[in-house]
């Protein structure tokens, strides 16, 4: 994967008149659960100045880029964001370049959520130039606690109805990682919270969970059957009685945070 993406660490650098920093490497690439065609490249990069706005348009479209330059759909996975080291470390921002599932933007504010933090602590690779993971803030359980209640949250609002996509199922994997992280105070893959919550019978449909592994597997296979694509729609109860299970488990938790 380093090798891969090395490309576009060397025209961000050009872009940057060798002002690139630091590139570090989290996420599923890291913990050897990286799905082509479901899974994302995260990566956070600094810079060693404010990035200059001449600049800007070429690194937000960059991804794009070296898409249509090489033909190599990978470049689509980056996502993670651009800032300058100065900025990052006193929480100061001009310019931040960001890539996103739902495309890039400028940013004038970054902050990484604690799943990613911690990630990038305890799992993250430094990929080029400076290793800077000690301007990553620490997490503490409190913190992953306040960020599985937030996407519990989301989980209530926006699972209760699933479409064709992969995240349909991606939500019951996400139920598990956050299960697993209540119970360990650590994060895992999501292929191997999937298997720990089977293990651990904490699935009221374990069926359902099976089947997301194998379509995790071969995402882009299983996208082109039929029957996948039926079933993904059919998620929202399923995901909604798991969540009620990491729902207790969060609400036990959290009682005895407050002791």
């Amino acid at each position: 994967m380093e090798k891969q993406i090395q490309p576009f660490i060397e025209r961000m650098n050009e872009i940057l008149c060798g002002h690139l920093l630091s590139v570090h490497l989290y996420g599923s690439c890291v913990m050897n659960d990286f799905q082509p065609g479901w899974s994302d490249i995260d990566l956070l990069c600094f810079t060693d100045c404010p990035i200059p706005e001449p600049q800007t348009e070429a690194l937000l479209m960059l991804r794009q880029t070296m898409v249509n330059e090489t033909n190599n759909p990978l470049f689509r996975c980056i996502e993670g964001a651009l800032v300058c080291a100065d900025e990052f470390r006193h929480d100061q921002f001009t310019t931040v370049i960001y890539w996103g599932t739902g495309g890039q933007r400028i940013k004038t504010h970054y902050m990484l959520d604690a799943f990613s933090c911690h990630s990038l602590l305890h799992f993250g690779r430094c990929i080029y130039g400076q290793d800077l993971s000690s301007l990553i803030p620490p997490t503490t359980f409190t913190d992953l606690l306040y960020e599985i209640r937030q996407h519990l949250t989301t989980i209530r609002i926006h699972a209760r109805e699933t479409n064709e996509s992969l995240y349909s199922c991606g939500w019951l994997l996400d139920i598990a990682r956050c299960l697993y992280t209540l119970r360990t105070k650590t994060i895992i893959s999501k292929t191997q919270a999937g298997k720990w919550a089977l293990e651990q019978r904490l699935c009221p449909e374990p069926d359902q969970m099976e089947q997301t592994l194998a379509v995790r597997q071969n995402p882009s296979e299983a996208l082109q059957t039929p029957e996948i694509r039926s079933w993904l729609k059919t998620l929202g109860p399923s995901i909604q009685k798991f969540a009620d299970v990491l729902g207790k488990e969060l609400e036990e938790q959290t009682n005895e945070q407050m002791v």
